[in-house]
């Protein structure tokens, strides 16, 4: 079952107070937190449950790795330079 272990709680190291489980699966536009590995392994065997409820593609979304921040920064300033022009 997916919901067996939604009402377990552990401290989020992002969010900075209690969650349940249910919320770190949900987290991320409806797929796991990409930090659900560190956060439950110690509590649960996580690496089993995200191989039984979840598709490699799904996982696979999951576990990308973030952009450089600086490349996020550009990408915005890219938009925000396109928007600009479009409303000229």
């Amino acid at each position: 079952m997916i919901d067996q272990h939604d009402e377990e709680t552990i401290r989020c190291p992002r969010i900075g107070g209690e969650v349940n489980f249910r919320f770190c699966r949900f987290e991320n536009n409806m797929l796991p937190c990409r930090w659900i590995v560190g956060c439950w392994k110690s509590y649960i065997d996580i690496d089993t449950f995200l191989k039984d409820h979840y598709s490699t593609e799904e996982l696979d979304q999951v576990f990308v790795p973030p952009k450089p921040k600086i490349q996020s920064l550009v990408n915005l300033i890219e938009r925000a330079k396109k928007v600009n022009q479009e409303d000229e």
